[in-house]
């Protein structure tokens, strides 16, 4: 049953008190806690928490009669955006705090995909400013995620693996014991823990008639969030299949996709991997959509991804180290010593990932768009005056987990900064752009090799093109579909070898403006076959609106020196830009 209208507004319109009445009692409370080991007031503070976002998801939900009598898109966000505050100040509380913190801040992600309470649909040409707002409403939220996630990372030295971000929940009567807990142990005692299970059909046991398509189409419509499949013909389709138990694959330790299964999914990981779509509409075909979409929780999808990595890598190191000293002890010998370590595997991290310092790097974005009293005092046409910090762009690159930054320069448009963590205000005889081959790569290597006094080239920690990078036509098809068809436990393995830059690797995808997926060559020289090549868009820009990862992706293509470059591959490139969007 719809909620009525008045009664959605009243409660949209005080949510804000609401909240910050609620952030003055987290605080109290928060101080009292840290003399107490009694956890009833912190659960009764989380359960109003929980109760206010159920409320908004609720008046969001109610049927308001025509756009005129709905809240409009800057009200919802500012009503979403207030519940940050007392979710921030639940981080003060002593022992769990980060962690409830982290819970909350998924579950308000969860609602708000649920219910966002926006029209969703925006018009091409007006397409970036109107969706601005939404995007830096997730990127505060993304941020905010970060925070305490990377805390947690700090204080389990290193040995987090996040299995509880990975879980859907739903607060009704049933499962609010479940987001009550206090930590990750009380919730995996109460079986909270419920992320997506794969389950796979080879091919020989899969019926003869069901041809690849066939296959990949099922694997697509297995690839939502549906969590309430328990019905008996599921049940029955799935006793056919088995249940994989194993750690997902990576591409970089050559777990790649050889096998025809067919697989499927069932359950979800919950708002962590939430996707938000939203439609375009075209003034010249008003009766077509166009679907625009991205993650909401991206750098905290990615920072769990890459935690994952560096614990299962730092505990195996342990383990083997504690066995090792503990054999020799006892005399064992030393074959029957290797032979049991062999038993007792771990994978490294990606080379990148080995010496960077995840807690350190995963940095909020950087404030923009406010005041400077420092530009003042300058002349608007000079230099320090167009690379003043707030009227920057920074897009986070992330393969490299960095931050690029970008400053209007004297001719008005958009130049690559040279600094790390830039500060702006560059003086005018000052060289902070980068304008062309070799300085890029000197650039890229660079903001590479921070942290890493052992960097030698974005090859030696997997960021290169990989090698061969072309193959004879059949081989390429293969490879194509062992790296990038991202099937069943494959998906997240696909999408971190696109992110990287696929067959060119970083730069390539960077200064050429896509991901190489297939580069092949055909027996017959005389073949209009001969060679050819398949690309898709990047997927290493991430910013805070649409018109900022534009900039970066143009300005850094427009670096590329065509006639001097030894890695331009011509490929079919299977994406269609947004045109309405100019640099």
């Amino acid at each position: 049953m719809s909620m009525d209208v008045d009664l959605a507004w009243t409660i949209i319109l005080h949510a804000p008190g609401r909240n910050k009445r609620l952030t003055r009692a987290i605080i109290n409370t928060s101080k009292q806690a840290a003399v107490t080991t009694e956890t009833g007031a912190i659960k009764k503070l989380l359960k109003k928490i929980y109760d206010h976002i159920t409320r908004l998801f609720k008046a969001l939900s109610a049927h308001f009669d025509g756009d005129d009598s709905r809240p409009t898109d800057k009200l919802v966000l500012d009503t979403w955006r207030s519940f940050l505050q007392p979710i921030r100040a639940l981080r003060k509380l002593p022992s769990c705090g980060e962690f409830v913190a982290a819970r909350l801040l998924l579950f308000t992600g969860g609602a708000f995909l649920e219910e966002p309470g926006l029209s969703l649909s925006y018009n091409e040409e007006t397409l970036v400013e109107e969706t601005n707002p939404l995007h830096g409403f997730t990127a505060d939220l993304d941020d905010a995620l970060l925070e305490p996630l990377k805390k947690m990372w700090e204080l389990s030295q290193f040995r987090e693996r996040f299995d509880w971000v990975f879980t859907r929940f739903n607060v009704n009567d049933y499962e609010m014991t479940e987001a009550l807990a206090l930590s990750p142990q009380e919730l995996e005692d109460l079986d909270g823990i419920r992320g997506i299970k794969y389950y796979y059909l080879a091919s020989d046991d899969a019926n003869d008639a069901d041809d690849a398509n066939d296959a990949d189409a099922a694997d697509e419509s297995d690839e939502s969030d549906d969590d309430d499949e328990s019905d008996e013909d599921d049940a029955d389709e799935l006793e056919r299949y088995n249940l994989y138990t194993g750690p997902m694959p990576r591409w970089d330790c050559g777990e790649q996709d050889w096998d025809n299964l067919e697989w499927k999914r069932r359950g979800s990981d919950g708002p962590i991997t939430g996707w938000l779509e939203y439609r375009i509409q075209e003034d010249e075909l008003p009766d077509e959509n166009f679907m625009n979409g991205f993650h909401i929780f991206r750098r905290s999808h990615q920072f769990c991804l890459d935690a994952r990595q560096k614990s299962e890598a730092h505990i195996g190191r342990q383990q083997h180290q504690t066995f090792d000293e503990v054999a020799r002890r006892c005399g064992l010998p030393p074959e029957m010593r290797n032979r049991i370590l062999s038993y007792i595997e771990y994978r490294d991290p990606f080379p990148y990932l080995e010496k960077l310092d995840l807690a350190e790097a995963y940095v909020p974005f950087p404030k923009v768009g406010k005041h400077c009293t420092r530009c003042d005092n300058t002349e608007e046409e000079s230099s320090a005056n167009q690379t003043c910090p707030q009227k920057a762009i920074h897009v986070w690159n992330l393969a490299l987990r960095r931050f690029h930054t970008f400053h209007m320069d004297d001719c008005h448009g958009w130049s690559l900064c040279t600094r790390h963590d830039c500060t702006g205000h560059h003086d005018d005889g000052e060289n902070w752009k980068v304008t062309e081959e070799p300085q890029f790569t000197r650039y890229i290597e660079s903001l590479a090799a921070r942290g890493n006094d052992e960097f030698v080239s974005l090859d030696k920690v997997g960021l290169g093109p990989m090698s061969p990078i072309r193959l004879k036509a059949e081989a390429d098809d293969e490879r194509e579909d062992a790296l990038f068809r991202g099937r069943g436990i494959y998906y997240e393995s696909s999408e971190d070898a696109k992110m990287i830059g696929g067959l060119g690797g970083l730069k390539h995808a960077m200064i050429h403006g896509h991901t190489l997926l297939a580069v092949w060559k055909g027996d017959d020289c005389h073949s209009s076959f001969h060679h050819g090549a398949k690309a898709v868009e990047p997927t290493w820009q991430y910013a805070r609106s649409l018109y900022d990862e534009r900039v970066a992706k143009v300005v850094i293509k427009r670096l590329h020196s065509g006639d001097d470059c030894e890695s331009c591959i011509e490929a079919d490139e299977e994406f269609i830009d947004f045109p309405w969007m100019a640099i």
